[in-house]
């Protein structure tokens, strides 16, 4: 691209879950500083709206659900394809001169291209990127952070990622609700508040039980917090994992008190912003943590936290997994391979692992 090349609209796309959401936010927030008077929008799905309306770099979000797309495909032809044809016809009106596409697909930048985006820059993974004007050629997010791929991709048009952390700003509301939450559970401003996600991994579906780690190393470390600490737990989860919630915080004892399935994001943003400590497996929650600088302990199994640990690694976030089994990570390039080893990436992780990344990163705690 020139090196005086000003795009004046700029449309991200970015249809994955919300830690990769969360992650291309400092991409987000380089391109509104490295372009002031540019109009940007985002394109991202139904589960991440709440995270992206909060971000103050942003004019303007397109939400593009395919599995709603599809439900009123399969009711009415004519109603799903209303709905494509609607979100093209508003990104069309956006006369957008530049497009940065994280799908690493061709679907996006094929739509793009129809639709007369004349610059589409993104990443060429196996060869996908071939409607791209600008593509990074790569073989999936390994070896390094993914935000760091990201800071690769800025630099073909010129920008530099100078400011690392996450960004997602609770609103007022938010602040406000989390305040009045925590005063009806009987939980004082200068408590030790720790949250606890036990379950998380909605993105893998059916797989999602591959990221868990178990119901009984949560209540352990969740009686033990307390018993040391004098701590208060919050349990936190989807209205699906409300079953595993309530049995872990029933467990811990009246100290702890589930929450799944009882916020909206907003409320959870807000509340994890409140604690101390939050412990969770890998996934959306524990980056939402990372993202209002509250203090984490996560545990992987077959993800490599290398490149999707939090971000920025610093010695507040504690991550647990198995570095000597040669096996993992075995997530790679996307998916997931059968497990022979009955998951021991995460059944071999004992609670005093877990117990003793959670007093290290609280050692600092008055």
């Amino acid at each position: 691209m020139p090196d005086r090349y000003a795009p004046q609209r700029i449309l991200l796309v970015n249809p994955f879950g919300i830690g990769d959401v969360l992650f291309s936010t400092p991409l987000l927030r380089a391109v509104r500083r490295a372009f002031p008077q540019a109009f940007v929008a985002y394109l991202g799905n139904r589960r991440t709206q709440e995270i992206l309306r909060r971000n103050p770099n942003l004019d303007v979000l397109f939400v593009y659900e395919k599995d709603e797309v599809l439900t009123n495909w399969r009711r009415s032809k004519l109603r799903g394809g209303q709905i494509v044809f609607s979100l093209l016809r508003q990104i069309r009106r956006g006369r957008f001169d530049l497009a940065i596409d994280l799908s690493l697909g061709e679907r996006y930048s094929f739509l793009l291209a129809l639709l007369g985006v004349p610059r589409r820059i993104g990443f060429d993974f196996r060869g996908r990127g071939r409607f791209l004007t600008h593509g990074m050629a790569m073989d999936g997010f390994q070896d390094r952070h993914v935000v760091e791929h990201y800071r690769q991709l800025l630099e073909m048009i010129g920008i530099r990622l100078l400011e690392e952390e996450l960004e997602l700003v609770p609103t007022a509301d938010d602040r406000a609700e989390a305040t009045q939450r925590l005063h009806s559970l009987g939980i004082l401003p200068d408590a030790m508040v720790i949250g606890l996600v036990p379950a998380g991994g909605i993105s893998w579906g059916i797989q999602a039980h591959f990221r868990r780690w178990s119901k009984d190393g949560f209540i352990q470390v969740g009686r033990t917090l307390c018993q040391r600490y004098g701590a208060r737990i919050l349990v936190f989860g989807e209205p699906n994992d409300h079953a595993i919630c309530e049995g872990i915080a029933q467990a811990i004892g009246p100290a702890a008190i589930d929450l799944s399935g009882q916020t909206t994001l907003g409320q959870f943003i807000s509340l994890v912003g409140s604690c101390m400590l939050v412990m969770a497996n890998d996934g959306g929650p524990i980056h939402i943590a990372a993202s209002q600088g509250v203090r984490t302990v996560s545990v992987f199994g077959p993800v490599d936290p290398i490149v999707y640990g939090p971000y920025p690694p610093t010695a507040r976030h504690r991550i647990v997994y198995q570095s000597e089994l040669p096996c993992r990570p075995c997530y790679h390039q996307f998916r997931l391979p059968p497990c022979p080893y009955e998951r021991a990436c995460l059944t071999n992780l004992s609670p005093e692992d877990v117990l003793d990344a959670c007093e290290s990163v609280l050692s600092d705690v008055a």
